[in-house]
């Protein structure tokens, strides 16, 4: 049934992500610090939708930076781009990704959407759950504005 190169199947695709981060944050806006889930679920840690979805940004981050054995989720077992100096860094961009390791799956030349971890990583590295609350959506999704000055 889903035979061959099947699109849209695969379990962690960044598009979605950005997608469900976004409706987080606003929900952490109307919600605040007031509601709380568990996260990760069974863990007994109880979490605001904003470092609900800090963590789950964390996550799709940690698939292309190095683990304690300096092996990049991204990678799977392809043990040449995992280890040999002259692949090792270099960064592929996958179509999607596999759901229990990180490992890239499907087109490697998809920069587009999935070089939105960059801007996932600039946007909670710069922003914190306070701020968001005191400037509502233009702290987190403003454009236009840097700095406070028109631009």
């Amino acid at each position: 049934m889903f035979g061959g190169n099947s699109n849209w199947r695969g379990p962690i695709w960044m598009p979605v992500n950005a997608l469900i981060l976004r409706a987080l944050l606003n929900f952490y806006l109307y919600y605040g610090d007031n509601f709380k889930i568990e996260c990760p679920t069974g863990s007994g840690q109880m979490m605001n939708l904003f470092e609900v979805s800090k963590e789950i940004a964390d996550r799709l981050a940690r698939i292309f930076t190095r683990d304690e054995h300096g092996r990049r989720p991204v990678y799977g077992g392809t043990e040449s781009f995992q280890s040999d100096p002259h692949w090792r860094d270099c960064l592929l961009f996958y179509e999607y990704f596999h759901g229990d390791n990180g490992a890239g799956i499907g087109a490697s030349h998809q920069t587009g959407w999935t070089g939105t971890v960059a801007t996932l990583i600039e946007l909670f590295g710069k922003l914190d759950a306070q701020a968001l609350l005191a400037g509502g959506r233009e702290a987190a999704f403003g454009r236009g504005k840097e700095k406070g000055q028109e631009v």
